[in-house]
């Protein structure tokens, strides 16, 4: 049986007006009424598709694991040198997550609700994209020693370049400084 090309558009529309609900509103000052209002579908079908807020807020939880998945898994296997690949990675996670989260004023409360209702659906994600990280830097000799310790420093050490970013294109800059010089000096230690 065939998914419903409607039923899915109705579902995405949803999912996509939650998102923008919880950072405009924050977690607590969003309802199903106000979900299904915003995307312009009934509270029944709302209802039908997630049975509660927190099942609703999961599951925009999982379309944004997705984002940052595909995102960086398509800037480690684009084009370009393994530096260029590198720090679009870095980038498109850091720009996802700056773009969907931190640029919300309800920034903290929504990754309060994330840590506790949908932990483990984001370190399973991370575990994945630093194994793809980490991948990406064994193609280089100079690297491949310590491609895991440099993986997670990578991964990791950009989120306080995002979280104070002024805009997207400073942290573009920033994040763009930050792996030209953590590649360069791990290339030096080999």
């Amino acid at each position: 049986m065939t998914a419903d090309p409607e039923e899915s558009a109705r579902r995405r529309r949803a999912l996509r007006a939650a998102e923008e609900l919880f950072k405009r509103v924050g977690f607590r000052g969003v309802t199903m009424e106000a979900v299904a209002r915003e995307a312009a579908i009934s509270k029944v079908t709302l209802y039908s598709y997630f049975k509660n807020k927190d099942e609703l807020f999961v599951a925009v939880c999982e379309r944004m694991v997705g984002l940052l998945e595909r995102g960086l898994r398509d800037a480690l296997h684009g084009e370009g040198t393994l530096d260029a690949r590198v720090t679009a990675a870095v980038l498109a996670k850091l720009k996802t997550n700056y773009v969907l989260i931190l640029t919300s004023p309800h920034a903290a409360d929504l990754y309060a609700q994330r840590d506790q209702l949908s932990r483990d659906l984001f370190v399973s994600a991370d575990q994945r994209m630093l194994a793809d990280l980490a991948g990406t830097l064994r193609e280089d000799p100079a690297l491949a020693p310590g491609a895991e310790p440099l993986a997670r420093a990578l991964f990791y050490g950009g989120s306080g370049l995002a979280a104070a970013a002024a805009n997207a294109e400073a942290l573009e800059l920033e994040v763009s400084g930050f792996v030209a010089t953590l590649l360069a000096g791990a290339r030096t230690q080999s």
